[in-house]
């Protein structure tokens, strides 16, 4: 499985992180996530579009602005 990392945006607080790592550990095909706060970015191991993250984080404040090569 390919190791994926997204830069997210409205994270502000270590709580805003643990919701974003919750809601991506609902997806299907994805594990092993890791939500770093200072940095702004999500990494996981599966894959997932851009479109599949961010409907997962609609009803958070957050998003997900784009994928990281």
């Amino acid at each position: 499985m390919e190791q994926e990392k997204v830069a997210i945006s409205g994270m502000k607080c270590n709580g805003c992180a643990d919701k974003v790592k919750n809601a991506f550990e609902q997806l299907a095909g994805v594990s092993d996530v890791q939500v770093s706060l200072a940095d702004k970015q999500a990494s996981f191991v599966g894959k997932a579009s851009l479109a599949e993250l961010n409907a997962t984080l609609a009803e958070t404040h957050y998003q997900v602005e784009k994928i990281i090569d």
